[in-house]
């Protein structure tokens, strides 16, 4: 009790270290791009938006600001790095946080681009959320416990790595990869040819075409799908320990066992396989009827 009652009195006549303190950074600034040129962000902890223009360079806005009250060890820092490159654009976040504090602190932390719509990314974080409309070419995120909203996006390459995030995507074609844990995959209007798809304790919610080609390939326990097949077929070959699976009168059994079940869609030769323990998969091809 006595040195809580030494520590509250040096902060009333104002120890060293104890007060209200900030720190703020900001960049509004163009960079040279190519139309088809590759943007590298890392950041951790943002909100980022990136909109698709018909433009031919890239606007880069930051926000950061961190307010703090109390007793702190160390210097914070922060910066951003922005370099172009043969046409292509890195943007790296430099940070230094202190040791320790006693008080509070809060952090607001925006970043908006404005880039080609022909532009791809590869991106890395944590704990952040995307917002990408109108970008056309290829998308990659690599982060932990983030959120990626993609409207408009008419790209065909997809590549997620994410764990306790959520994806959505108002439509997608060509390839998409993914791999979560304890989130949710979301998808409309997709036209993909290849789903290559793996994640415990989530849930996908698919609204696609089945081509002659496509390939989908679902792995994870403790998951949940409804899919809903808009046009297109093949064959659909689900394995299973202790799961639930459903499916309209569309699709056709060929094949039952114990662990293992066997449908066809007419109208393709398409290949949908799903596998896992407890999972819970519904099967629904309204075009069909």
């Amino acid at each position: 009790m006595k040195n809580l009652s030494i520590l509250f009195l040096l902060m009333a006549i104002g120890l060293p270290g104890f007060s209200q303190q900030s720190i703020e950074y900001h960049l509004d600034e163009t960079y040279p791009l190519k139309v088809n040129g590759t943007v590298y962000l890392s950041a951790h902890d943002a909100t980022i938006s990136i909109v698709g223009e018909d433009r031919q360079d890239i606007a880069v806005k930051v926000d950061y600001q961190v307010n703090s009250k109390g007793i702190e060890w160390g210097t914070r820092e922060f910066y951003m790095e922005v370099t172009p490159a043969d046409g292509n654009l890195y943007i790296t976040e430099h940070r230094k946080g202190t040791k320790g504090i006693v008080g509070y602190s809060s952090t607001e932390y925006n970043i908006i681009i404005k880039a080609p719509k022909g532009s791809s990314w590869d991106i890395k974080g944590d704990d952040d959320e995307y917002k990408i409309r109108t970008i056309n070419g290829s998308i990659s995120i690599v982060a932990d416990d983030a959120d990626v909203i993609l409207k408009g996006c008419q790209g065909k390459q997809f590549y997620f790595d994410l764990d306790d995030g959520n994806i959505s995507m108002d439509q997608a074609a060509g390839q998409l990869t993914s791999r979560m844990d304890d989130g949710n995959l979301e998808i409309a209007n997709s036209s993909l040819e290849t789903i290559d798809y793996r994640g415990d304790d989530g849930e996908v919610a698919l609204q696609t075409s089945v081509g002659p080609n496509a390939m989908f390939k679902f792995i994870g326990d403790d998951a949940q799908y409804d899919i809903v097949i808009t046009s297109g077929g093949g064959t659909f070959t689900i394995k299973h320990d202790d799961g639930r699976i459903d499916y309209d009168s569309n699709f056709r059994l060929m094949d039952k066992e114990e662990e293992r079940l066997v449908l066809s869609l007419t109208g393709g030769r398409g290949k949908v396989v799903i596998s896992g323990d407890d999972i819970k998969v519904n099967l629904s091809a309204p075009a069909a009827n």
